[in-house]
C-alpha cells in the first residue's frame, strides 16, 4: 500500500491566484511557504515564510508543521505532523490545496503521443522520415521523447496526438506541423494560457534545434533528428 501511495503524488491548489495549479511531490522533503527558497512558493501574506514540509516516508507522505504556530491544517484541523490520505484538504493561510496520493488507481500521466499508435499495422511510407522530436523530463529527471509526425495536436483532450494531463492546458491547446521545407511550426489554438518558446509568448512560431517550448506546466526541448 505504501508503494502505491508513493506513486505519482501531487497537490492541486483550490484557491488563491494559482487556482487549479498541479504540483508534483517527487522530493524526499518538499518545503512550503512564502519564501521563494521554498519548493512550493505560496504568494499569500497570511502564510509564513517557512510554513510546512511534506515528507516522503515508507508509510506514505507526511505533512509536518515547521513554523510551530499551529496554523497548518488538514481537513480543518491544526496538525503538527500527520500522515496524509488521498483527498485530504490542506490549508496554509488563505491557500487551500488537495493532496492526491496518486491519480486514482494509476500513477501521474506523463505526456504521451498517439503518433506511433496511429501507424500500427500500416506499411511505412518510404518517402516519410521523422526528423522532429520533443524531449521532456519526468519528475524524477528521466528524459523521454515524442517523435513528430507531419501534423500533431497537443492538449488536455485524450483525442489529441500529444495528451497533457495538466489543468493549465486547454483541450486543444496547440498544433505542431511539418512545413514543406522540412521545418516544424507550432501554432497556438487560442488556448487559455498560451504557448511560450524560449520564454516568449507566441501565437505561431517556426521551431529551431534546442528551442524550449512551455505549454502549461510542461517544458519540451525541440530536437531535429536527421538520418
Amino acid at each position: 500500500m505504501a508503494q502505491e501511495q508513493l506513486s505519482g503524488a501531487y497537490l492541486v491548489i483550490l484557491k488563491a491566484p494559482m487556482v487549479g495549479k498541479r504540483i508534483e511531490l517527487w522530493k524526499e522533503s518538499t518545503s512550503i511557504g512564502r519564501s521563494r527558497d521554498c519548493d512550493i512558493f505560496l504568494e499569500d501574506i497570511s502564510v509564513h515564510r517557512k510554513q510546512a514540509s511534506i515528507l516522503r516516508t515508507l508509510a506514505g507522505f507526511v505533512l509536518r508543521d515547521d513554523h510551530g504556530s499551529g496554523d497548518s491544517f488538514v481537513n480543518g484541523h491544526p496538525v503538527k505532523e500527520q500522515l496524509l490520505n488521498s483527498g485530504d484538504q490542506l490549508q496554509f493561510g488563505n491557500t487551500q490545496l488537495t493532496f492526491y496520493a496518486n491519480e486514482g488507481t494509476r500513477p501521474f500521466q506523463l505526456p504521451t503521443s498517439r503518433g506511433r499508435e496511429l501507424h500500427i499495422g500500416k506499411a511505412p511510407d518510404p518517402q516519410t522520415t521523422i526528423i522532429g522530436r520533443l524531449e521532456f523530463a519526468s519528475p524524477l529527471g528521466e528524459i523521454h521523447s515524442i517523435d513528430l509526425l507531419s501534423e500533431m495536436t497537443i492538449g488536455r483532450s485524450r483525442e489529441c496526438s500529444i495528451f497533457l494531463e495538466d489543468l493549465a492546458v486547454s483541450r486543444l491547446h496547440a498544433t505542431i506541423r511539418e512545413l514543406p521545407n522540412g521545418d516544424y511550426e507550432i501554432t497556438d489554438n487560442r488556448s487559455a494560457t498560451g504557448i511560450f518558446v524560449n520564454g516568449r509568448a507566441m501565437a505561431r512560431c517556426v521551431l529551431h534545434e534546442g528551442d524550449e517550448v512551455h505549454i502549461g506546466a510542461n517544458r519540451f526541448t525541440f530536437r531535429l533528428v536527421r538520418s
